[in-house]
């Protein structure tokens, strides 16, 4: 996987911080968020009606885990 060709770090907090729990999709570099389930199935169909056939995919922590995004 390549990662995002930037010399600035992307916050993902803010943008991820409503899907708490969830499987989320994104676009390859990572700066918007095309869909979201409770599975990754839902979340991977979300993606696939928005044209995005190989998305990022995150299963966002809750407030019961942690986890480091880099």
């Amino acid at each position: 996987m390549n990662m995002p060709d930037t010399k600035e770090p992307i916050h993902l907090a803010k943008l991820l911080a409503p899907y708490k729990g969830k499987w989320v999709t994104m676009t390859k570099d990572e700066k918007r968020v095309l869909g979201f389930g409770n599975t990754i199935d839902e979340a991977l169909r979300a993606a696939e009606e928005k044209g995005e056939l190989m998305p990022f995919l995150i299963k966002v922590p809750d407030e019961s885990t942690s986890a480091l995004l880099y």
